[in-house]
């Protein structure tokens, strides 16, 4: 018969790496780091909701590497963390999505009679501006990230030349997110007339 099996009290499953595989590893990381840690911070940045979140992932993808990196080249290896940036970039921002919530959506019980909003809307008008202020969130969660990052600098006051500046893009690029996130925008606004 089988011994019971003993729990595992908080030990790491992590293995530790070989002595010789890590000094390499840890000399490509720091050699990376300072030469390219700014393109994995841009693609970080251009996935995340956030700066903290890009920063966070640019971090754990660089953890990665000092774990799980395979023997590559460097040239190999850039590509590896550029891939393995992006899908951690990714996963954060499902959990992001996941666990935020704006706060109107969260459920208030009834308290009775209000009083006009501070905006001075009555209970009705508030209502329906919700209404059209969730149904642009949605809308603007399902543009490419691309498209929402170009309209969102747009519409915060940036001009072309600046959002260029911001993001890195080429003139092109910009001028097809903002005119692609429209389309997708005034399409999805049709769509919303019709239902």
């Amino acid at each position: 018969m089988n011994a019971p099996r003993t729990p595992d009290l908080g030990r790491s499953r992590r293995t530790p790496l070989p002595i010789a595989a890590s000094a390499r590893r840890v000399a490509l990381a720091a050699d990376l780091a300072v030469n390219h840690r700014a393109r994995f911070r841009s693609i970080a940045a251009g996935l995340s909701l956030c700066e903290s979140d890009a920063e966070d992932v640019v971090q754990r993808g660089f953890e990665i590497l000092l774990r799980k990196a395979p023997e590559l080249d460097q040239g190999a290896l850039i590509a590896w963390l550029t891939t393995v940036v992006k899908r951690e970039a990714l996963a954060v921002r499902a959990a992001r999505e996941r666990t935020v919530t704006p706060g109107w959506l969260t459920a208030e019980p009834d308290r009775g009679p209000r009083e006009p909003a501070a905006g001075g809307l009555e209970p009705f008008e508030a209502v329906v501006l919700r209404e059209r202020v969730g149904l642009a969130a949605a809308a603007l969660r399902d543009l490419r990230p691309a498209e929402r990052r170009a309209i969102g600098l747009y519409a915060a006051g940036c001009g072309y030349a600046e959002i260029q500046a911001i993001t890195g893009w080429t003139y092109t690029k910009v001028n097809r997110c903002l005119r692609e996130g429209r389309e997708r925008l005034r399409d999805q606004g049709r769509l919303l007339e019709v239902a």
